[in-house]
């Protein structure tokens, strides 16, 4: 109880905080030139480092075994203790991935989105009180929240499900379908919800394509163009891309996805973001990560709310916050981190908050079982 009168107590002064700006008629994000000092991050790399050995060995034996396929990146404070790839970026053409090739990321694209909301929120546009209903009048469900789609309690259903069957709701799947487009679905036939808002937690991909809608809604910008002038740029990530099935020619060296040795195809569902849809490269998710510990993309206060515990713990010491995936470790202390999976790809990020360690691994082959979050720690300490 004092963990959830905490969160009420601070979602309450967030609230006084934006509630000047609640009534304003139009949200417009101020144009600007795109010509953003980036922050300067240079890599150490720690040639001598003995964990090197134990890292690499680890996926070498993965490889050999095909059970990995992809880009590793293992870093302390910063410098690079490992960074290697193994395996390919498209196997049919036998072609040798390098550190350059960039992966979908599939739901590691969420802290992403996470935090497009919480800049809003800080340049007091919205407020995590304000409803769907205040962006999108026609929404059919009441009492849903920013807060809680941030921290997957809505209760509503997959849009990944509800949009693929029947085939009349969207009957010519070689048809991209984008956010619009499932909202409008949503509003159309109304699909069943699985539990009353805040409730409980339920992780659901539909909560974060919303928010990426009502970052473009606020922002007169595409999510394309607010994550690369908000996050991507601000943070020197210029080799990562939003994905949306209309500019493939835009994404930088893009790895194929397979299910063993079968590619997966660009499905129609590519089309919606903010679940999904990050492409990006091991060093662009350092960077990510340093630009994120220096408070480059949102204010301390802020972040340390993303990271906090926003449901009851899962499985013992799981939790989920606005964006980040939370856990204790009982050696090691607050673990931050996301998992994804799509269409082939497999993506960790991982934050060890008090060694201030940052693990990262990009997998492009679907194959066994996902990669123990405990053991990729323990590599490097």
């Amino acid at each position: 109880m004092r963990n959830i009168l905490f969160f009420t107590i601070v979602i309450f002064s967030l609230l006084l905080f934006s509630c000047e700006n609640a009534q304003k008629s139009i949200y417009k994000e101020e144009i600007i030139s795109e010509n953003i000092d980036s922050v300067k991050i240079s890599f150490k790399v720690l040639e001598n480092d003995k964990r090197k050995r134990k890292i690499n060995s680890f996926f070498k034996n993965k490889f050999s075994k095909n059970q990995f396929n992809g880009n590793i990146l293992f870093a302390e404070n910063g410098n690079i203790i490992s960074q290697k790839s193994f395996g390919y970026s498209n196997l049919r053409k036998r072609e040798l991935l390098t550190k350059n090739h960039s992966f979908q990321l599939a739901s590691v694209s969420k802290p992403f989105t996470s935090l497009a909301i919480l800049q809003l929120i800080e340049k007091k546009k919205i407020n995590l009180l304000d409803s769907i209903q205040k962006f999108f009048p026609e929404f059919p469900y009441e009492g849903i929240t920013i807060h809680q789609l941030l921290s997957h309690r809505s209760g509503m259903s997959q849009y990944t499900h509800f949009c693929d069957a029947p085939d009349s709701i969207w009957p010519d799947k070689s048809i991209t379908i984008n956010n619009n487009d499932v909202i409008n679905i949503i509003s159309k036939i109304v699909p069943l919800i699985n539990y009353k808002p805040d409730h409980k937690y339920y992780y659901c991909n539909t909560n974060y394509l919303l928010l990426a809608s009502i970052v473009e809604k606020v922002s007169s910008l595409s999510f394309k163009q607010y994550m690369k002038k908000h996050i991507f740029n601000p943070s020197g990530m210029y080799n990562s891309i939003i994905y949306d099935r209309t500019n493939f020619e835009e994404l930088i060296l893009p790895a194929q996805g397979y299910e063993n040795k079968t590619p997966w195809e660009d499905v129609y569902l590519n089309g919606v973001v903010g679940d999904k849809g990050v492409y990006s490269t091991t060093e662009d998710l350092l960077r990510f990560d340093r630009a994120l510990e220096k408070n480059i993309f949102i204010s301390d206060s802020l972040k340390k709310l993303a990271f906090s515990k926003m449901n009851k713990d899962r499985n013992g010491n799981k939790n989920y916050g606005y964006g980040f995936r939370l856990k204790e470790h009982k050696n090691y202390g607050k673990i931050v981190y996301h998992t994804g999976w799509w269409k082939g790809f497999r993506s960790y990020f991982i934050k060890v908050v008090d060694k201030n360690q940052t693990i990262i691994v990009l997998n492009n082959v679907k194959r066994g079982r996902f990669l123990n979050i405990d053991e990729l720690i323990n590599l490097v300490n």
